[in-house]
């Protein structure tokens, strides 16, 4: 059963009851990612712009991405706006922004390798492209699980029982006692 209070703490004594630090960082960046987003579907190079030029199979794969962006740009507002209310599936919400990268990356070198690079961009940026999501999303579930600011924050455990990948590890202890 779920103990979610969507309210902020009141009162809070601990400097780490308040969103801040890293945690502050990276909600701030989701928010950025979701304006970045938008402007990219209007860019000279978006697919809004160009879908008349597609045709065929190019056409099918250029959707997918789009939807492969809009699924990232609305699981960002939701992983920053559950983070803001303390909502302890925020995590989760973190991780299934990966989905969308996961499925990102290899259809955006198939079509690279099917249609050509654009200018800038090469097999080796597509390639790391994946190391880069790897890595991302282990360093995060990390961030998430052993964080101390974090786990204050939240104030209590929930958020780690509920993401995927934190179940089994070990987890950081509140500065404050749960409940305070």
């Amino acid at each position: 059963m779920s103990d979610y209070n969507p309210a902020p703490m009141q009162n809070a004594s601990h400097p780490y009851q308040k969103l801040g630090g890293w945690l502050l960082f990276w909600v701030v960046m989701a928010i950025l990612a979701v304006f970045y987003s938008v402007v990219e579907l209007f860019s000279n190079t978006g697919f809004l712009r160009n879908w008349q030029t597609y045709s065929g199979l190019e056409f099918w794969l250029q959707l997918l991405l789009l939807l492969c962006l809009l699924y990232e740009m609305i699981m960002d507002a939701v992983y920053a706006i559950m983070a803001i209310q303390r909502n302890p599936r925020f995590v989760l919400a973190w991780q299934l922004i990966y989905a969308g990268s996961i499925v990102n990356a290899p259809v955006q070198l198939t079509v690279h390798l099917l249609y050509g690079y654009p200018e800038g961009i090469t097999f080796a940026s597509d390639i790391w492209s994946f190391f880069v999501i790897a890595l991302g999303l282990g360093l995060m579930t990390l961030y998430f699980a052993r964080s101390v600011r974090v786990r204050t924050y939240m104030g209590s455990d929930e958020y780690l029982r509920l993401a995927f990948f934190t179940k089994k590890m070990k987890w950081a202890q509140p500065a404050v006692p749960d409940g305070e």
